[in-house]
């Protein structure tokens, strides 16, 4: 089974075959296969998130004309792929490899809606009002919206967890349901105070 003891054995067995043997060696084996999947993982997060985060900022970028929004933005959304992690790593509990690169992506694709929503309201409110009213009327205008999707993007996979036998399957179903809890939390608590505090360049006509 992989694990620490399972990957520095594998090391050594490479070492060894580097130093004793000539020509090419080859490893066979499921924890070979785990530990290189645990080695390409970071360098293909990296570009996942990367290529996630370049595609999100331009589309928003240029829906609001605007650099400032999508700094904002993308990290709210961002912070609940993180916090799924730490709840996915609460009482022993693990993310498989493809799971977290699946949910990131739709999570991001996904919630990302709710959070442009929320932000598109208040600069239309910000034109008449001002940052509290503007905010009470974002949030009376997008509310029903965003929980409405957003209790059918937590709620679905959720029960569709208890329904299928499939570790994999069910890992990327339970995380999608805790990721989209966290980013509809962060949009409708965080985001509206980060809007305000960013007012004069979120709202710069």
């Amino acid at each position: 089974e992989e694990g620490p003891r399972t990957f520095a054995f594998l090391d050594t067995v490479e070492t060894l075959c580097r130093e004793h043997l000539s020509g090419e060696t080859c490893l066979v084996g499921y924890p070979v296969m785990y530990k290189e999947i645990k080695d390409g993982f970071p360098r293909e997060l990296l570009l996942l998130t990367l290529l996630t985060i370049g595609a999100i900022f331009l589309i928003v970028a240029l829906t609001f004309r605007s650099p400032v929004v999508p700094l904002i933005l993308i990290p709210t959304v961002l912070s609940a792929v993180w916090l799924n992690v730490f709840a996915s790593g609460l009482g022993g509990n693990t993310m498989l490899y493809i799971s977290y690169l699946i949910v990131q992506s739709i999570l991001m694709g996904a919630t990302i809606d709710y959070s442009i929503l929320f932000t598109q309201y208040y600069r239309q409110e910000r034109l008449l009002y001002e940052k509290g009213t503007s905010l009470k009327n974002a949030y009376r205008k997008s509310f029903h919206a965003i929980m409405t999707s957003g209790l059918i993007l937590i709620l679905t996979p959720l029960l569709m967890v208890f329904t299928v036998s499939d570790p994999m399957i069910s890992s990327i179903l339970r995380c999608i349901s805790i990721g989209a809890l966290a980013a509809i939390l962060l949009i409708l608590f965080v985001l509206p105070a980060t809007l305000t505090i960013a007012d004069r360049w979120v709202c710069k006509k």
